[in-house]
């Protein structure tokens, strides 16, 4: 009347149907995320210094229109040729922003193909430069912008 019955567990396909995570696998993961995560903690300082390098430029660029808007307030005429500005720091405090910046203005005659020329014909350009150290390494970097006056 009564049959036994035995049900035969197959512990390979039991293996196959588990869910979930082995200790394994989580330990290979976690190892995975950290070195990502690693790689992406790198990154930060050096794009902190090259973030700082732009603030630079933009300052150092900034500081050349100054310059420039300054001269060209003066008068084609109020304007001497050379070396007006040598170059030099623009502020003596080491605690200023500015100390790191360091600026040169020169004027120079240009002729009717806007080359340098020796000779007055009622075309100056001015030129200037500003230097500042760089973040990301130990050279100096610098931007030159440059604007032509005229007499007419």
């Amino acid at each position: 009347m009564f049959k036994k019955s035995f049900i035969k567990i197959d512990k390979n396909n039991l293996r196959q149907h588990s869910a979930g995570f082995t200790i394994i696998e989580a330990a290979i993961a976690t190892m995975i995320l950290m070195v990502g995560l690693f790689a992406v903690v790198q990154i930060f300082p050096l794009s902190l210094k090259i973030t700082g390098d732009a603030q630079r430029l933009t300052t150092a660029s900034n500081l050349a229109v100054a310059k420039i808007e300054e001269v060209i307030s003066l008068g084609y005429d109020n304007i001497s040729t050379g070396t007006i500005e040598a170059k030099q720091r623009l502020s003596s405090d080491p605690t200023d922003f500015y100390y790191a910046f360091q600026r040169q203005t020169i004027v120079e005659y240009l002729d009717s193909n806007f080359n340098v020329s020796a000779n007055d014909t009622g075309l100056k350009k001015i030129t200037v430069t500003v230097f500042w150290p760089s973040t990301v390494g130990t050279s100096e970097k610098s931007t030159q912008l440059s604007s032509a006056i005229s007499d007419f």
